[in-house]
């Protein structure tokens, strides 16, 4: 053979072990991301906004989903309000006027005229559905805070479950004969006919004809998860039904007549409303169910599941099998889009539409018949935990609570660009340039670390035990310049400070997906706190590691020398977390009723700020270090005055805690990132100059 051929022929083989291995890996990494297109409607982002800001990144957390009775439009009742959609495009159309409030639930009147809302407080709202107005508030006479309510068929009634003091079920009877304007309620505390042990909780559901009321009894004393249905008039106990199911009840729904009861345990059981025994049991095919829907014309019966897949079942035929009668699922018409947990499910009226609603932050419209996706409507989050960007660029990367979700954001525009799907990671700390996410996944107690621009892994920590059962990093820091990493484990050798030099990565993807991602060990140990660290900040300049812990004691750690060089204690307000002035000469620290500042250097404190409303939850040095803005627990943003230790003013936008904060466009907007599932950015300018 010539030379010549066998170089050919080698390079042909080089050439094929590279192909499948740079395919392979991307075939590894890529972890689900899913890219966003540009919506139609690109205002939306700047409505009903509070005072000082400018616009509004995600519309909230999906509490339902419910269509006009002509199908044209749907209403999602949202951790921050109502938005109304267009339901044969998926654009938006409105979100209704008026505070914002956690709704819980929400249905348009029998001429679709007008929208009626539930939210936590107990308060039933009305709206004008064309131009989105509140006509009316209503609020009931014994101030109850709820934890869950839902509108009967026609809104003529709301139900409501009271939080934890109360956990009582009541209903309010809604009357527009009088004044169309003005909702006239018949309050009633509805007497349970059972005797009360273990509670009621958050999943109620009403029969469409009105007379039965469902609700699963969880009894944490019983080895199954008995549903109580009472006669939702007189609120009378009727009949107990029970899985047997030791894994308690995450969905239930009637059928569109009133005839059948379907619940979603460990597997999914229907029963007749007027037998007891169980009609059939559709096994669930290896994952959890949390929601449930039936077809308007009843043959249907939608499952959405933990793995992001929806399931048609055929729910009027049985076949014969193991263990008693089946439903025949329908696998033809399984559908796949989403990359997280389902836990909505609505059909249009005319039955040729399903929205789907899930934890990956989406709503998906579905076409019956062929299986296919007809929109995606991006942005409704479960909640925010962390915020990075770089001043380059005009883009923020936002994490998600639970699950990890990396999400990237053009502030410009407030368009979703992408999101990237982990599954549920116990951590996800975004470097302070946002090229890096360090995730911690708990089923093999690996600690990796992501690169955002590359989609791919760029290295695994190892060392010291790692990756064992013992650790479980819930405290991570990276330098600013994004070459050190601190980690300290929950559990384990509790007290432990590691710090791993994680180096620069290459910018080619090729290599990135070409090679496996670097295994990196622990270069030192700092030990100088008994508990669990719960805090760890990088100094600017990267000369100085804050560690705050259990106790009461703050240490600041010499990065050269590897030594405390500073310890500040907190009296008996623990600190909860530390951050650094922009130049790094102040240090604050946060506890749940009070925050420090000090002087880094000499440990002089300067000023301390007293809780006023709710609890501290995150606090950030403004960027000319006048200011500190804390954000609390009741989502309002707080301004303090560090040099005379004054209160300034209260900016009120989300409707729960607010999880980080952060400085962009060179100091001149603030993000605020919330527990609602949404980010606001104000104008600084216009927020430091209000007192109030």
């Amino acid at each position: 053979m010539r030379p010549s051929r066998i170089i050919f022929i080698l390079s042909t083989v080089i050439f094929a072990i590279i192909a499948v291995t740079v395919f392979l890996r991307l075939m590894a990494n890529k972890n689900s991301t899913e890219i966003f297109q540009i919506p139609k409607n690109t205002e939306y982002p700047r409505w009903e906004l509070p005072d000082e800001a400018k616009m509004r990144l995600g519309k909230g957390r999906i509490n339902t989903i419910k269509f006009s009775a002509d199908g044209n439009r749907f209403a999602v009742a949202t951790s921050i309000g109502v938005w109304i959609y267009d339901a044969q495009s998926g654009s938006i159309i409105s979100m209704l006027k008026g505070e914002r409030q956690d709704i819980l639930d929400v249905a348009f009147s029998k001429d679709g005229n007008n929208v009626l809302g539930a939210n936590t407080s107990g308060q039933i709202l009305k709206w004008h559905a064309e131009n989105g107005e509140l006509i009316s508030t209503l609020s009931n006479e014994k101030a109850i805070h709820l934890t869950s309510a839902v509108f009967d068929a026609d809104g003529s009634k709301v139900y409501g479950v009271g939080r934890v003091r109360d956990e009582k079920l009541y209903v309010w009877e809604l009357n527009d004969d009088l004044n169309p304007h003005v909702l006239v309620p018949i309050f009633t505390e509805i007497k349970l006919d059972v005797e009360f042990i273990g509670g009621y909780g958050k999943i109620i559901t009403i029969s469409p004809d009105g007379r039965f009321l469902a609700t699963p009894r969880q009894e944490d004393h019983n080895e199954y998860f008995p549903i109580h249905i009472f006669d939702a008039h007189t609120s009378k106990l009727l009949f107990e039904r029970s899985a047997q199911s030791n894994e308690g009840v995450n969905a239930l729904t009637f059928s569109h007549d009133s005839k059948t009861l379907a619940c979603a345990s460990d597997a999914i059981y229907l029963w007749d409303t007027d037998v007891t025994e169980v009609k059939a049991t559709f096994k669930a095919l290896d994952t959890s169910v949390y929601a449930l829907t039936f077809s308007p014309n009843g043959k249907l019966l939608v499952s959405g599941c933990s793995d992001g897949s929806i399931h048609l079942w055929n729910a009027t035929a049985q076949q014969e099998g193991l263990g008693g009668t089946i439903g025949q699922y329908l696998p033809t018409l399984k559908l796949k889009g989403h990359k997280e947990k389902v836990n909505k499910l609505v059909f249009s009226p005319d039955g040729k539409t399903l929205l789907s609603g899930s934890d990956d932050g989406t709503i998906r419209a579905w076409d019956t018949t062929t299986g296919g996706i007809l929109y995606t409507c991006p942005g409704h989050m479960q909640g925010i935990r962390h915020l990075a960007a770089s001043e380059q660029t005009s883009i923020l990367t936002s994490v998600d609570s639970y699950p990890t979700i990396v999400r990237l954001w053009d502030i410009k525009k407030g368009h979703q660009l992408s999101a990237s799907y982990f599954g549920f990671t116990s951590s996800g700390t975004i470097s302070p340039n946002a090229t890096t996410i360090s995730l911690d996944d708990p089923s093999d107690r690996k600690l990796r670390l992501w690169d955002i621009q590359n989609r791919g892994y760029r290295s695994y920590l190892k060392g010291h035990g790692y990756p064992s059962k013992f650790f479980l990093y819930t405290t991570i820091a990276f330098s600013k310049d994004e070459k050190r990493l601190a980690t300290s484990p929950s559990r384990g050798p509790l007290g432990e400070i590691h710090i791993w030099h994680i180096g620069s990565q290459s910018n080619s993807i090729f290599s990135r997906y070409l090679f496996n991602a670097k295994t990196i060990r622990p270069k030192h140990t700092l030990i100088g706190h008994r508990g669990v660290v719960r805090s760890l900040v990088f100094s600017p300049d990267g000369k100085t590691l804050v560690s705050s812990g259990d106790g009461n004691r703050i240490n600041l750690w010499d990065m050269e020398t590897l030594r405390i060089r500073q310890k500040f204690v907190v009296g008996r307000n623990r600190s909860r977390s530390v951050t650094f002035s922009s130049n790094g000469k102040m240090l604050a620290s946060r506890g749940t009723e009070k925050i420090y500042c000090w002087e880094a250097t000499t440990g002089k404190q300067i000023s301390e700020f007293p809780r006023m409303t709710g609890s501290f939850m995150s606090i950030q040095f403004c960027p000319d270090d006048s200011i500190l803005v804390s954000g609390i627990n009741t989502g309002e943003v707080q301004l303090w005055d560090i040099s005379s230790g004054n209160f300034l003013s209260t900016h009120k936008g989300h409707t729960r805690y607010i999880n980080d904060l952060r400085f962009l466009e060179n100091g001149k907007t603030l993000a605020t990132a919330s527990a609602d599932g949404t980010i606001l950015l104000w104008n600084w300018e216009k927020m430091k100059t209000v007192i109030k």
